[in-house]
């Protein structure tokens, strides 16, 4: 009885202790689960659950949506148009939404007139533009008419017809007026006209319906009507002339990134589906648009940004709020500008090759110039001497280095442009040889100036040549180094950033967005206060 008794209860006991072991783990997975369930930053915002709203120009609308439904059915995401209308009536609402603070507006705006998009951006209801397409004001008939008008002012002075012009509202009407008045006919147009439409594909249905006799509308337009009419019908609007015979009033069609979205990420990657050749061109092309080609189309582009490393403390930050908000990935090498030249001259593989390159110093884009477009001049940064301040009086120029017994350092030609600038500075006037005399003297030849700042501030150090911006760079530089000033006589003293995208990259037009984001008010103000001057472009 006794083993028996003791089996069985052992038996029991085990039981329990196995029972109430996996009853506890299981309370503390569904606890972690429900944690990290409710964490507010534990949730993300996918792609098909959020809608992005579309304000789109009426006369844009059909390949738009075109474009659109294929793109919901590639990801399972919802974009809409919620909106149609003119131009400026669109940009007035999103500029009341903004200025009103009303939730659920527009997250994008499709404009007819790119001028109305510059001027959302310069108020900053808009952040992010690209380009879309182009078309022509043209005046239009139905295909049956006989009338013979070759430009506005036949129009205009026509008899017993019936025409009818877009609201100065509409981006149509807004070119309309510009070209009656160079052509001196603004006050007939207005005049005699028979209405003026809020919107183009109003005055293009007016057509077809025969309550008008002309309008000026897009050329676009007729193409859309007649297109919509079906292969098997005649067409139903033909263009009677040009309505600006010198070319010099063009639409430029463009989408811009309304800036109180909740969903930039959303917006960007459904723009660049948009504007992509392989995704977007054929719908634009099928209505008789000019399509203008942005990037090839990848649900995440890969750019790989080269930038010297005095850019590091300036644009880190700045990179990753870039590829966060395009929703891409971005590689960024930060380092002395002569190893990113030589890592370039080595590269054969056009996938790897930087998408684009900020240099510490035109010297080292000049080495790979072929490989670029026109470069853009960002900045400048001023080489001086970084001296601990328990020297503050000792030294006062690069030839009170020669006399004394000091640990200093200096950059290595070959691999960076301080370095390099550094030689020149210190091999010209009013510093001729100099630089053979320090070079031997130097405690440390370095690849760039961060290396040489992290020796100076470990006490390893007690005098470096680095670029102002290098001292600037953190309060603890500042707290136990002081700047010295070096003779700007120099042709040299003084370094050169430029900006330069590659011609080879994938994505020149994603491109141009980094620029603009790097050149926002905010950033410019950091390259000023780590020491950059700024230089306009």
């Amino acid at each position: 009885m006794f083993f028996g008794g003791s089996k069985y209860s052992r038996r029991g006991a085990i039981s329990r202790v196995l029972i109430l072991l996996i009853v506890s783990i299981l309370l503390v997975v569904l606890l972690g689960y429900f944690a990290l369930r409710l964490r507010p930053d534990a949730h993300r915002t996918t792609f098909s659950q959020t809608t992005v709203r579309v304000y789109c120009a009426s006369g844009v609308a059909q390949p738009v949506e075109q474009v659109i439904n294929f793109y919901n059915q590639a990801y399972g995401v919802n974009v809409q148009i919620v909106r149609t209308g003119g131009s400026g009536e669109l940009a007035g609402q999103i500029k009341t939404e903004f200025e009103t603070g009303l939730l659920g507006g527009a997250d994008l705006y499709i404009t007819a007139d790119d001028q109305l998009l510059a001027k959302a951006h310069h108020e900053g209801l808009v952040a992010e533009r690209l380009s879309l397409a182009e078309q022509k004001p043209v005046i239009a008939v139905a295909t049956s008419s006989n009338l013979t008008i070759r430009n506005l002012r036949d129009l205009v002075q026509m008899n017993d017809i019936k025409y009818g012009i877009a609201s100065e509202r509409a981006a149509i009407g807004k070119l309309t007026r510009r070209i009656a008045k160079r052509d001196g006919v603004l006050m007939e147009l207005e005049s005699n006209k028979a209405t003026d439409s809020e919107n183009v594909m109003t005055l293009a249905q007016a057509l077809v319906a025969g309550s008008l006799d002309a309008a000026v509308i897009w050329d676009t337009t007729v193409a859309q009507i007649n297109e919509s009419n079906g292969q098997s019908e005649q067409p139903r609007l033909k263009i009677a002339a040009v309505a600006d015979p010198l070319n010099e009033f063009q639409s430029k069609i463009a989408i811009g990134v309304v800036s109180a979205t909740e969903a930039p990420t959303e917006c960007l990657k459904f723009a660049r589906y948009l504007t992509a050749p392989e995704t977007g061109k054929a719908a634009f092309e099928a209505f008789g648009f000019a399509f203008v080609e942005g990037d090839s189309w990848e649900e995440v582009p890969e750019i790989h940004l080269y930038c010297g490393s005095m850019f590091t403390p300036v644009l880190e930050e700045a990179v990753r709020q870039f590829a966060s908000r395009e929703g891409v990935n971005i590689y960024p090498r930060w380092e002395g500008c002569g190893k990113l030249v030589s890592s370039m001259k080595s590269i054969d593989d056009a996938d790897v090759f930087p998408d684009a390159y900020l240099a510490c110093d035109v010297i080292f884009l000049e080495e790979v110039i072929d490989q670029f477009e026109s470069p853009t001049t960002v900045s400048k940064n001023q080489i001086v001497m970084a001296v601990s301040k328990d020297l503050a009086g000792e030294i006062r120029e690069p030839a009170d280095l020669l006399d004394q017994d000091l640990r200093f350092g200096i950059c290595d030609p070959s691999q960076s442009a301080l370095g390099e600038l550094t030689k020149k500075m210190l091999t010209g006037e009013p510093f001729v040889g100099y630089y053979d005399r320090l070079e031997m003297k130097a405690a440390v030849t370095v690849d760039a100036g961060p290396t040489l700042m992290s020796q100076l501030l470990a006490g390893g150090l007690d005098v470096a040549f680095v670029y102002r911006s290098n001292v600037m760079a953190s309060d603890r530089s500042l707290e136990k180094l002081r700047i010295v000033e070096i003779d700007k006589r120099s042709k040299n003293v003084v370094a050169t950033q430029p900006w330069a995208v590659s011609r080879t990259t994938r994505n020149p037009v994603l491109m141009k967005r980094f620029f603009e984001w790097i050149s926002r008010p905010e950033i410019k103000k950091r390259f000023e206060k780590f020491g950059f001057e700024l230089v306009d472009p």
